[in-house]
């Protein structure tokens, strides 16, 4: 039967799971899923039941005793039954090294110090005669360490005495479970990397207990598989993140059609409007993935911890990732898109609408996509946006709206930023898709309107020019303008088919670097 986790998803909604104690199990039921050559376990019994405690320490006792796995285990205050299962013990106090060996051996070791068991459970009792800086009632704690004072003395004793008798068989490790047996917030010394060497062979090398080649516990197929329906299962019960994506880019394609609405193609304002309507969709296209950076950078962490447990290759994760989010993002930015498009009144048929949407999904995707790169390579949250925010001022700069590259006199190197912005192709594609190939008829004659702005702005105004505005507001039934006029001064000479290619290709190479990026940070943070 499969249970949720719960917890916190990304975008603040709650759900309920396992409880504290089924998580600490599951946490470690991860970590060795892998099947590890050594493993490193953090107080694994915390917030577990005394039942369920010793079920996990068994466990483990078994997996260490059959497969020869080291296990490490940091613990605190043990039931009898759970710290007979240890081969052997190390334990710190005050970040000096006070035991380390068999476990049977530690009481005689104290008692030969003066530190003779009086009371207690060996483990409960090793907690007493190390813990410092408070008052001990010699009736309750019986002769213990009194003072920190005490603790180089009895850590000193131990070093000498185990430099001057330990003589270890390099092979004796295997399959020997180890407790470091710690009092809270204590960090051990150098002097203890002696023993941590003699736990994982003679040679203290943790690579020569790796093998060769590194094995993963299941197939690629199978990891693929089970990362595909992890990432269907994490959309699909966050319902009302997905939801609130979806309805606002519906939001933002109804508030800009009501804008725009029923816009005219047959006159030269009309023509304007359009074409700022062709600006417009790119934008909300290529500003809206920055409301999914959460997702990427929570993701990011939980990706770091599996990859570094090797539960399953880079590849498999990313291809799973891509192949689940990819219909859920062009479908939000299709319903942005195509409500604009349609309230706006653009050029009508299957075909362009087709290709808006096509432009309009690309874009998206890439946009998306930069948004992941930035998230894998910056550090925290904030930097990601700063990133992401950079990549946008140079495609909102380049787009060629704001500016008709063969104008500019100064500074020509840096518009060719241009081919590196993809609003700059966007809004190409998007305006030979609505003005190729079309004229406005202006068999009514111009617009009195527009005439009397023409002759206003002159300065001087002869009669011949006068007449010459006059003439063209009278009507003349072969009058046509050419909107591809439009595109040739815009300097929009690519075909609708190439300038699509040019945005599948720039999504080809940002999963590129994303993927890279991922593997290198899998490489670097590797434990």
């Amino acid at each position: 039967m499969l249970a949720q986790v719960g917890g916190s998803l990304p975008g603040g909604l709650m759900l309920r799971g396992l409880s504290g104690g089924e998580r600490r199990r599951l946490s470690i039921a991860a970590g060795i899923l892998a099947a590890p050559a050594l493993l490193f376990l953090d107080e694994p019994t915390s917030g577990l039941d005394s039942f369920a405690a010793l079920s996990v320490m068994s466990h483990l006792q078994g997996m260490a005793r059959g497969s020869g796995c080291i296990v490490i285990s940091t613990i605190h205050q043990p039931r009898d039954a759970i710290w007979e299962m240890f081969d052997k013990v190390t334990l710190l106090a005050g970040g000096r090294l006070m035991y380390h060996g068999p476990r049977t051996n530690i009481s005689a070791w104290f008692a030969s110090l003066g530190y003779p068991r009086l009371h207690g459970s060996e483990s409960d009792w090793l907690l007493d005669l190390v813990a410092t800086g408070f008052d001990k009632p010699q009736q309750l704690f019986g002769n213990a360490m009194m003072a920190r004072e005490d603790i180089p003395a009895a850590a000193d004793a131990f070093l000498a005495h185990y430099l001057q008798t330990t003589n270890k068989n390099q092979q004796d490790t295997a399959g020997e479970a180890v407790s470091i047996h710690k009092p809270p917030k204590r960090s051990a010394s150098a002097s203890s990397l002696s023993a941590l060497r003699s736990c994982v062979g003679g040679s203290g090398s943790l690579q020569a207990m790796q093998p060769a080649r590194w094995e993963y516990p299941t197939s690629l197929g199978r990891q693929f598989c089970s990362l595909l329906w992890r990432e269907v299962l994490a959309i699909t019960r966050n319902p009302f993140d997905l939801a609130g994506r979806i309805l606002t880019c519906t939001y933002l394609g109804l508030v800009f059609g009501l804008v725009f609405y029923n816009t005219p193609a047959d006159t030269l304002p009309g023509v304007r409007t359009r074409m700022s309507i062709c600006f417009v969709i790119p934008m909300v296209a290529t500003l809206l993935p920055s409301v999914s950076i959460s997702l990427y950078t929570n993701d990011k962490r939980i990706y770091l911890a599996d990859s570094s447990a090797k539960l399953y290759r880079p590849w498999a994760y990313y291809s799973s990732k891509v192949l689940a989010t990819s219909p859920f993002n062009v479908f939000g930015i299709l319903c942005m898109a195509w409500v604009l498009y349609g309230m706006a009144g653009l050029r009508p048929g299957w075909q362009p609408v087709l290709k808006a949407g096509i432009v309009s999904g690309l874009l998206y995707l890439i946009a998306m996509q930069a948004m992941h790169l930035c998230s894998v390579v910056a550090p925290n949250q904030d930097l990601t946006f700063c990133a992401f925010l950079i990549w946008l001022v140079i495609n909102f700069a380049m787009s060629s709206f704001f500016v008709n590259f063969r104008e500019v006199t100064t500074n020509v190197w840096l518009t060719q930023l241009r081919y590196i912005s993809v609003l700059y192709y966007s809004l190409e594609a998007l305006t030979v898709n609505e003005f190729h190939g079309s004229s406005i008829s202006c068999s009514g004659g111009l617009e009195p309107g527009l005439a009397g702005l023409a002759e206003s702005a002159l300065a001087s105004i002869t009669p011949c020019q006068h007449a010459m505005l006059q003439q063209l507001t009278q009507p003349q039934e072969s009058c046509l303008i050419r909107n591809d006029a439009l595109l040739e001064y815009m300097q929009y000479g690519r075909p609708f088919g190439v300038s699509v290619a040019i945005l599948g290709g720039y999504l080809a190479v940002v999963h590129l670097l994303t993927y890279a990026a991922l593997v290198l940070l899998a490489r670097h943070e590797a434990r």
